[in-house]
């Protein structure tokens, strides 16, 4: 049996890079098929959250304890009033006819326990 000759003949390794290749490009079209779905399912979720505030209060409640402190894609979220902090001093969202999202009650004041000059609790 005679050897092929010219552009038909491919190596064992030109065939696993063309196999490697193939794989890459359907694990990146696996990706963007996720990626898409991911999109669908927020929009849907978002679209039915704004049409009852229940459910909008529900979900920017999952979603402040969701992302973390700090991450960069919670500053999408601030004109629904999630801060950029989780759980921003604790306060609670509620619907705003006027405003939107806010934040709905005022900060608690500090309590801490009255203490004399050396530090040690006073009753």
């Amino acid at each position: 049996m005679a050897k092929k000759k010219g552009s038909a003949h491919r190596t064992t390794e030109q065939q696993l890079a063309d196999a490697e290749a193939k794989l890459n490009a359907l694990r990146e079209k696996a990706r963007r098929e996720d990626t898409r779905r991911r999109i669908l399912i927020g929009s849907m979720l978002l679209g039915k959250a704004e049409a009852d505030d229940a459910k909008m209060e529900q979900l920017l409640h999952d979603l402040d304890t969701w992302l973390a402190s700090g991450h960069r894609d919670r500053r999408l979220w601030l004109d629904y009033g999630l801060g950029p902090i989780r759980g921003l001093y604790g306060a609670t969202l509620h619907p705003s006819k006027q405003q939107g999202w806010v934040f709905g009650r005022e900060l608690p004041p500090a309590v801490a326990p009255m203490r004399d000059r050396y530090g040690n609790p006073c009753d």
